[in-house]
């Protein structure tokens, strides 16, 4: 069934509200001067997305639809992909573009911030991180862990990648961190092979 004109219309507006949320970050955001910029009316947000708190939730949920998008695209053309040649595409995409690394920050600023600073619900907040988190724990499992162990694993792999990824934000040091990068993929590796062993 096709999309109705107003559904078309908030759909679109809502990639135009992730994109200025990456370049300008969640910190400051308010009604006004990103009306401003996507040049509509705060009366046309509040239209389609309710609250200041609603918009952004909505915003961060997109970005993560995506992201997953991304990841889809790699696994349609490669099924087999394991989770270390997953992570090395990941890994590529955010260097490939600041826009890329952009869309990327924001799940990580969102998760950050104080609910005081961004009014967002925990939920919201976690679910920037969880949603990877739990990605990969079913991952693990199919490649032969126990879910005790796959879960394990997962916090632990995220919270290394997270950890690359803020050094990365905060430093540029792209030298540095591709080789830890590389070492990270390897004990990865060797988790992921010592499972089907």
């Amino acid at each position: 069934m096709a999309r109705t004109p107003d559904l078309e219309r908030r759909q679109e507006l809502l990639d135009r509200i992730v994109v200025y949320l990456a370049d300008n970050g969640l910190a400051q955001a308010t009604l006004r001067p990103m009306a401003a910029s996507l040049d509509v009316s705060i009366n046309r947000l509040v239209h389609h997305f309710g609250s200041k708190e609603e918009l952004l939730a909505t915003a961060l949920q997109r970005a993560i639809e995506q992201q997953i998008a991304v990841q889809d695209g790699w696994l349609a053309r490669n099924p087999r992909l394991t989770i270390v040649e997953l992570y090395r595409k990941w890994w590529r995409w955010m260097n490939e573009s600041p826009a890329n690394l952009a869309a990327v920050r924001l799940n990580y600023e969102a998760a950050a911030l104080d609910t005081k600073v961004t009014g967002l619900a925990g939920e919201v907040r976690a679910d920037q991180i969880g949603v990877w988190r739990h990605n990969m724990e079913r991952w693990l499992e199919r490649e032969g862990l126990s879910h005790e162990r796959a879960a394990l694993e997962a916090s632990l792999a995220k919270a290394t990648f997270s950890g690359l990824v803020m050094d990365l934000l905060a430093t540029g040091d792209r030298k540095r961190l591709n080789k830890v990068f590389a070492e990270f993929l390897d004990r990865l590796g060797t988790v992921a092979t010592s499972s089907q062993s």
